[in-house]
């Protein structure tokens, strides 16, 4: 399969390796001021647990940097892994160069599909969302490929009978096979829109507490400091409920539907294992306003909907001085 990876982060990078390594034909899509950057490829220190394998792997990574997309150009599937408030401003060139590819939405999505809708037909894309993560630093991506992936049709709920729709499903089929071909383990969510947004407001949770104890891992020493932001979480759940989400059927929502008092050593041990600290220990360092605008597009929804969350609220401050401090954490 030809495919182009949109969005050269850590995300789009650790999917565009795994992709090549299966055998497909990948390239990935870069501003021409980046071409500099990718000259000699980028160094890769990831923890790799795909299929019944861990392996640790430390290689340079080198793939085809192209920085155009063209209709003519014969792409298959396009892997869009930008920021999530880089979608809405990269959607109207796509659509315009995406020729007969499918695009796969590897990244966060707070605002729904409408907005996908008005540039891509329901037979043009799919949902989806990694289990992955990390951070590059000096030109080196230190985190880890968990190696599951979820994946919904662009119908997404909606109990639509057409030819559109078939083929929807048809794409999620094939999107299915290529990954699980490639090591990953897909999970299906019927209401993948849905769920996008519990996986959005439960990352704000973590998000709070990282940005209040001034980095990840020491967050997750604190039974004090889990306890707080599962507070929070919480409220983030009621913004989805409120929104018409069924939290109860996301897996990323479970820590918040206990009460903490009884959940809180349990979420810290699971956010204290190898995965979780190799994906977000750098994450904060690297990406400092995606992280802020996720907790901002949160809470901004929130004071829309005139949902309560003062525990949401009192952590503004921690995470905008996230922003200023994240080179020297």
């Amino acid at each position: 399969m030809r495919i182009v990876v949109f969005g050269s982060g850590a995300i789009g990078t650790l999917h565009a390796w795994a992709l090549s390594r299966a055998g497909h034909d990948v390239s990935m899509l870069v501003r021409p001021e980046q071409l500099t950057r990718w000259s000699d490829g980028i160094g890769l220190r990831i923890l790799d647990v795909r299929g019944r394998r861990r392996r640790e792997v430390a290689e340079r990574f080198r793939p085809r940097v192209v920085t155009e997309l063209r209709p003519t150009d014969g792409v298959n599937l396009v892997v869009l892994a930008v920021r999530h408030t880089q979608t809405p401003d990269v959607l109207p060139a796509l659509a315009r160069n995406l020729g007969s590819a499918v695009v796969l939405f590897l990244n966060n999505n707070w605002r729904g599909l409408d907005f996908i809708d008005a540039y891509l037909g329901k037979d043009q894309y799919v949902l989806g969302a990694p289990r992955a993560g990390g951070g590059i630093i000096d030109n080196v991506l230190d985190g880890a490929l968990e190696g599951g992936i979820m994946l919904g049709s662009s119908v997404s709920g909606h109990t639509l009978y057409s030819p559109v729709t078939d083929t929807a499903e048809q794409n999620l089929g094939r999107l299915v096979a290529l990954f699980a071909e490639a090591g990953f383990r897909p999970e299906i969510h019927p209401n993948m829109e849905h769920w996008l947004w519990v996986h959005f407001a439960s990352i704000s949770a973590w998000i709070c507490g990282a940005a209040r104890a001034c980095g990840f891992e020491s967050f997750t020493r604190s039974n004090r400091a889990v306890y707080d932001a599962l507070h929070a979480g919480r409220e983030a759940m009621q913004i989805c409920a409120v929104r018409g989400a069924d939290v109860r059927t996301a897996q990323d929502a479970r820590p918040f539907l206990l009460p903490p008092s009884t959940i809180t050593p349990a979420v810290r041990l699971m956010l204290r294992g190898e995965l979780p600290q190799r994906i977000s220990v750098n994450h904060g360092r690297y990406a400092p306003v995606d992280l802020y605008e996720i907790y901002d597009d949160l809470v901004r929804t929130g004071e829309r909907l005139d949902v309560p969350m003062p525990s949401l609220l009192s952590y503004r401050g921690d995470v905008e001085r996230m922003v200023e401090l994240a080179p020297s954490l």
